[in-house]
């Protein structure tokens, strides 16, 4: 609608129509927001999973390390003060039990938070 167009409207026409105009906006931009935060929500399931997969791996499959027990420890503490909190050795353990109850990636469903994944 041009502003030619607009002109046509009394005041309480026009600001219908400019509610109408913020209302589609608004339903636009909620729905591109809620797509990148269940992309983005995805992308950190699938990055957990990898690092399960690789602490698991680097355990071979046991409990600890056989070149230390202090694996998950140390870990944490380096991506703490890399990457901010959310690595506490108790979520390593649970990243690392994420990939032992789903090893195929694939199974993974994207519409589900880390949260339900942990529960």
């Amino acid at each position: 609608m041009s502003s030619h167009e607009l002109t046509k409207y009394d005041g309480a026409e026009l600001a219908i129509e400019y509610e109408s105009i913020y209302r589609e906006v608004k339903e636009i931009l909620t729905t591109a927001r809620n797509k990148v935060y269940r992309a983005a929500n995805f992308a950190m399931v699938e990055a957990y999973w990898h690092i399960g997969k690789v602490i698991v791996e680097k355990q071979g499959g046991k409990e600890t390390a056989e070149y230390g027990s202090r694996l998950l420890e140390n870990l944490s503490e380096k991506m703490t003060r890399d990457f901010g909190k959310g690595f506490t050795t108790t979520n390593l353990k649970y990243m690392r039990q994420f990939y032992l109850t789903f090893p195929n990636r694939h199974t993974l469903c994207d519409d589900l938070s880390w949260s339900h994944y942990r529960l």
